[in-house]
């Protein structure tokens, strides 16, 4: 990729003294734009964000200094280096213009190897702060997707959660009252929830890589209707507490399970958020559907359930730390669902009315 050259702003309201320094810098390294007066200058630094301006001090109206206080208040331009050009050999007026954020003088009579000396170093000292600034922004960036990540495992831990500690009160409160074979079954439940917790520790930075668009996505053919059968019985104590029943409907032409090409732990993130989303969506003896089926070479699952999506969300649905409602709510499910659909290479979209809400995920059709 060829590197953008420095765009160099002269702002003089001489045109002989413009004449003389755009002689002095004509350069294939650099882009020359020129100004004769302030408001100009202020114009085209608005279109164009140099990165060094050469400044005259005296000038009708606007002179040098105000437009350098003008830039130097305002986000977008308070970093372009500027270097004031003047006649006058004044500490006091160079102090003053050093103290408003100017880097340099440069005095006329203008002398040709000092200009150009003075805006090649100028020029790689701007160049080294943006570069600074790009790996600072970097890293604030790297920082912020880590917390986000934490804050979407976090949310992702507590199904897996909710069956240990649910199943082993059960076993502590009721153990007389369990036969061998029902401590057996809860045990192994335990041990299943247990297993996906340690996975999502261990896999907390996948969902960073799809972010980037650095995860390496390996799919194979999964059975979506076991897998969220799974998820229905890992999520059965709060269905239970709100006295909703979920029914599936599958629709093939066969006895044979409903698959997809997919990855299995990606896609029971997916699915146990999205129910997860429906099951506290949904009012009390409720109901959810969930819809299995083929359409060319998609495998379609749709989740609906009573209840609408508030207006005012509903246009940044899937979008980061978009919620409505959740006191503990931190806007990430339904943003890392669409996240892990999309790396599956596949889609996800959500239709709302006054009485209903569909999710419907789109996943490539396993072809085997």
């Amino acid at each position: 990729m060829t590197e953008k050259k420095a765009l160099i702003l002269i702002v003089d309201d001489n045109p002989e003294n413009i004449r003389v320094l755009g002689a002095a810098l004509k350069s294939p390294e650099y882009n020359l734009s020129v100004a004769l007066n302030g408001e100009s200058a202020l114009n085209i630094i608005e279109k164009e964000n140099p990165s060094l301006i050469l400044l005259d001090v005296m000038m009708p109206n606007i002179d040098g200094f105000e437009v350098c206080k003008r830039l130097k208040s305002h986000p977008k331009t308070q970093d372009i280096e500027i270097i004031f050009i003047t006649a006058a050999v004044d500490v006091d007026q160079e102090l003053i213009g050093l103290s408003l954020g100017a880097v340099d003088y440069i005095h006329k009579p203008i002398s040709i190897p000092i200009v150009r000396a003075k805006v090649a170093l100028h020029l790689e000292r701007a160049k080294s702060k943006r570069e600074l600034q790009l790996k600072n922004e970097a890293l604030a960036e790297v920082n912020r997707l880590q917390a986000d990540i934490e804050r979407i495992t976090h949310h992702d831990l507590k199904t897996p959660l909710t069956v240990i500690l649910g199943y082993s009160q059960l076993i502590i409160d009721e153990y007389d009252a369990i036969s061998v074979e029902e401590q057996h079954e809860l045990l192994k439940s335990i041990y299943k929830a247990g297993t996906k917790i340690l996975h999502m520790v261990n896999h907390s930075l996948d969902l960073y890589k799809m972010e980037i668009g650095t995860y390496e996505y390996i799919p194979e053919s999964i059975a979506l209707n076991l897998l969220i059968e799974s998820i229905i019985q890992d999520l059965h104590s709060t269905a239970t507490f709100k006295k909703i029943k979920i029914d599936i409907d599958i629709q093939t032409l066969d006895d044979k399970n409903f698959e997809a090409a997919a990855e299995k732990e990606l896609s029971y993130s997916l699915f146990v958020n999205l129910l997860r989303n429906a099951i506290e969506a949904s009012p009390v003896n409720g109901i959810i559907s969930i819809k299995m089926y083929y359409e060319n070479e998609q495998s379609v699952i749709s989740i609906t359930n009573s209840g609408s999506v508030p207006q005012a969300i509903r246009a940044t649905f899937f979008d980061k730390y978009t919620t409505s409602g959740k006191k503990n709510g931190n806007g990430l499910g339904t943003y890392s669902a669409k996240l892990m659909a999309e790396t599956q290479r596949g889609t996800i979209g959500m239709e709302t009315n006054d009485h209903e809400t569909c999710i419907t995920v789109r996943l490539q059709r396993s072809i085997i």
